[in-house]
């Protein structure tokens, strides 16, 4: 975009939202370029993806859609921004193509919630930690915590992204709480779904009634069919009695059957494995002479009387011990280290995450059906040690110069994270091209065998698009076209919006 035109749109912008909120710098747009997929090794900055032309904050549903009108007018690209911390490129301008950013971090309040409805109505700015605290002064929570390792993670960039998210495996994945929207359509129309349609009810939140669940069009929509600016999730009391227990399995197969089953019979709120033939030689050196070839489950279990409780230990052990397992004491050390599977700061993310793997891990989000997880990394792992080199980054604690890792996370519905961590090298051009093959490669193995599914797309669509039976892609097409003739809402993700590139 040219300088006159740029100032033009932002001078238009500023009546809208005022002039505090409108920047047009070199420096607030660069900044705005690079989310935490930028720093990630399969999307280089300057192959694909470019930086938006303004950045607005907008404080209201009201003036999302006269910043969404006004694009039309200028036919320029509209993409919504929470926390930046996606990975797949969903919240970043392709190059050449620009637009707006909508930045909603500004749109993060708590605006109802009411004892007996069981939901908190909410705008998508908010982020899950705060979230979370202001909950737990009425002694409930949203059951979802939010993606693994990111409470500063906005909740409107979660639902809008499909994300994974902690305590899935009990309130199951976090677009599943969602109850009603609020959403900016790409004409600048606003409209509420559910319960929330019928013009008189003004605090009602339900989401399948009155016609079709058009709810489900705009999660995991990447904002690729209108601006989500409030939504309703629910609520539950938070558990009064909850425990950490671990355990190890003689093989993995045996180890796969109890997380099914545990999940299956609804014992379990959040739960993280490691199978012994998915570790690299580093980590299996450290594990080996402590546990054996062994394969471990740590999880939490949690419930609201204590009799339950007691009676639910006594049946997660049972059926530890029905699979081969063997408990390890670690509850109290983890206790005494002020860890936990599912805490505030979650013992295996965020900070916990950058310490072992360096600030250039990488992963490769899918998840696979639990029975199907071990073929699905042993393909995975024949590709990798195609070419060791692709591997070489760093690992500050364990001190590796070759690591990935195949955590196993469970989630509602009997599937598994299936995702690869891989460090990379980025001052070695050839190991970094190197990389990017590896991971072009792993996609294509999760996706030709059909054994897992990428949920998270943003951008990064050329894998699935190919996959996609043609009657699919045919009608997310036509949805597009209808809701967006002007296709102004975040063009090229989900590989929505490129036909003419293409």
């Amino acid at each position: 975009m040219d300088e006159g035109k740029r100032a033009t749109v932002a001078k238009e912008l500023e009546r809208v939202v005022g002039g505090k909120y409108v920047r047009a710098d070199d420096v607030t747009r660069w900044t705005y370029a690079i989310e935490d997929f930028g720093s990630t090794f399969f999307h280089p900055l300057s192959d694909k993806y470019g930086t938006p032309d303004i950045v607005v904050k907008p404080h209201s549903a009201q003036q999302v859609s006269d910043i969404v009108k006004l694009a039309n007018v200028h036919k320029m690209p509209i993409i919504a921004r929470g926390g930046g911390s996606d990975m797949t490129g969903a919240a970043t301008p392709l190059k050449g193509v620009g637009g707006i950013i909508l930045d909603m971090t500004d749109m993060n309040q708590v605006i109802d919630y009411q004892e007996g409805l069981n939901a908190v109505r909410v705008q998508p700015g908010i982020r899950w930690g705060e979230l979370h605290h202001e909950l737990a002064k009425k002694g409930i929570t949203t059951g979802v915590r939010g993606p693994h390792g990111f409470l500063g993670g906005t909740l409107g960039g979660g639902i809008s992204g499909n994300c994974f998210s902690i305590n899935s495996p009990k309130y199951g994945w976090v677009n599943e709480n969602v109850l009603n929207l609020q959403v900016v359509l790409p004409n600048g129309d606003i409209i509420e779904t559910g319960s929330l349609a019928n013009t008189k009810v003004k605090d009602w939140y339900y989401r399948y009634c009155h016609g079709p669940d058009v709810v489900g069009i705009f999660l995991g929509g990447a904002g690729a069919f209108g601006v989500i600016t409030e939504f309703t999730i629910k609520t539950y009391p938070i558990p009064e009695f909850s425990e950490n227990l671990a355990y190890s399995f003689p093989d993995v197969d045996s180890q796969l059957g109890f997380m099914f089953k545990l999940e299956w019979y609804g014992y379990v709120t959040e739960l993280w494995g490691i199978a012994y033939f998915a570790l690299p030689d580093s980590l299996k050196k450290i594990i080996g002479p402590l546990l054996g070839e062994r394969d471990i489950v740590a999880l939490t279990t949690e419930a609201y009387d204590q009799d339950i409780f007691r009676a639910q230990k006594k049946a997660v052990d049972r059926m530890a011990r029905e699979f081969g397992g063997t408990p390890l004491p670690v509850g109290g050390l983890m206790k005494a280290l002020g860890l936990s599977v599912t805490d505030t700061t979650e013992w295996e993310g965020g900070a916990t995450f950058g310490k072992v793997m360096g600030p250039n891990g990488s992963d490769t989000c899918s998840i696979a059906p639990l029975p199907r997880w071990a073929k699905v990394v042993e393909g995975v792992l024949e590709i990798m040690l195609r070419d060791p080199d692709a591997l070489s980054g760093s690992v500050p604690m364990i001190g590796a110069d070759r690591f990935f890792i195949f955590p196993q996370i469970l989630a509602s519905g009997g599937v598994c994270q299936s995702v690869a961590m891989l460090p990379v090298d980025f001052s070695d051009p050839e190991k970094l091209k190197k990389a990017q093959k590896l991971y072009s490669d792993i996609v294509d193995f999760y996706l030709d065998t059909g054994l897992a599914a990428i949920y998270r797309i943003g951008k990064e669509s050329q894998y699935l698009m190919k996959r996609l039976k043609p009657e699919y892609i045919s009608f997310m097409k036509t949805l597009k076209k209808a809701l967006d003739p002007n296709n102004i809402m975040n063009p090229g993700v989900l590989g929505l919006g490129l036909e003419e590139e293409q």
